[in-house]
């Protein structure tokens, strides 16, 4: 395209006005620059958009993230966020404690069971333990003299109704041990019983809250705060593990045959490298966009969720959730990126 310039300036570059101008020809130049930056200004969104169309007729563009080996620590109960014990970074071992939790409903039920039997019973208990102490001496005492009158009843130094009275005597004892026994039994109603039973569960449950890692890893992002209430499934924090990392590429439909296993990609991460990949499966049902891949002005849609696998990937890329671009070439044109 040529631009012409038939103003009166253009006619007579020399002169302004009547007057000669001794800087008339660099006035020129500078007239014509501006013209030239104002339709460059003006194309600029034609030529953009040219540019992305001849792009697209050679590659196939997707969004793409990348996901390291990762699992989450889930709440299994509601309860309330007491403690974290760990630091977003901070590398854990396997059963390492990770998440104190805690539920004060449970809590002050077990007071309350604690209390109602510690109340009533207490002295009761107390008055049993010390009859079943005194008991125990006495049948000690019994046995011993038992004793003594069998070593002297075998020496004939003892009479045989000696050694029956104090037999009659040891035994004795013993049977009251057993109706002590029987009525410290019978003293335990059916709801101390159950009052017990509960506490013991209450117990497991609050144990349950302490919240261990399963195996080794790194915490990657902490996704509650102490003194939130959580829910039963809701996500606590998330764990990264030792492991090869995966791409996960959202192509749009129409490309389903860049899907194919073992088809050559390219990688563009957010500095410009460059790195091959290559697909190793892909799901079978279309899955939506991630929020934080979506084009500007974009309505959300769903698309063909494609697993790709990168070797000796930099470690300064290894960041889960990172956002990359994959490209494929179009079927029937060499792979030229």
């Amino acid at each position: 395209m040529k631009i012409k310039f038939l103003s009166t300036k253009e006619r007579n570059p020399t002169e302004e006005q009547g007057l000669q101008v001794l800087y008339a020809p660099g006035k020129r130049a500078a007239f014509r620059l501006r013209w030239y930056l104002i339709l460059l200004a003006v194309l600029s969104p034609l030529l953009w958009l040219a540019a992305r169309w001849a792009l697209a007729l050679w590659l196939v563009e997707a969004p793409a993230q990348i996901h390291l080996p990762s699992s989450e620590l889930r709440a299994r109960e509601g309860a309330q966020v007491a403690e974290l014990r760990v630091q977003p970074g901070q590398p854990v071992e396997a059963g390492q404690l990770l998440v104190r939790l805690d539920n004060p409903e449970w809590r002050a039920r077990r007071y309350l069971l604690t209390a109602a039997d510690d109340a009533p019973g207490a002295a009761e208990q107390d008055a049993l333990a010390r009859e079943r102490a005194l008991l125990e001496v006495l049948l000690s005492r019994a046995e011993a003299r038992l004793e003594h009158l069998q070593r002297l009843f075998d020496k004939g130094a003892a009479t045989r109704g000696e050694l029956l009275a104090a037999a009659d005597q040891r035994d004795a004892r013993l049977r009251d041990i057993y109706q002590l026994a029987q009525r410290a039994r019978s003293a335990e109603s059916p709801d101390r019983r159950q009052r017990e039973l509960e506490r013991a569960w209450l117990d497991n449950r609050l144990q349950a809250l302490e919240l261990r890692a399963e195996r080794a890893g790194k915490v990657s992002e902490i996704l509650v705060a102490p003194g939130e209430n959580v829910g039963p499934g809701t996500a606590l924090l998330r764990l990264e593990h030792d492991g090869e990392p995966e791409v996960w590429i959202y192509l749009d439909p129409r490309h389903a045959a860049a899907t194919a296993v073992g088809r050559s990609l390219t990688l563009v991460f957010p500095d410009g490298s460059k790195l091959p990949a290559q697909v190793v499966r892909m799901t079978d049902e279309a899955v939506p966009v991630p929020t934080e891949l979506r084009q500007a002005f974009s309505a959300p849609a769903r698309s063909l969720q494609v697993i790709a696998r990168v070797d000796q990937l930099p470690a300064r890329w290894r960041i889960d959730r990172l956002g990359l671009k994959a490209r494929f070439p179009h079927d029937g044109l060499p792979f030229v990126d």
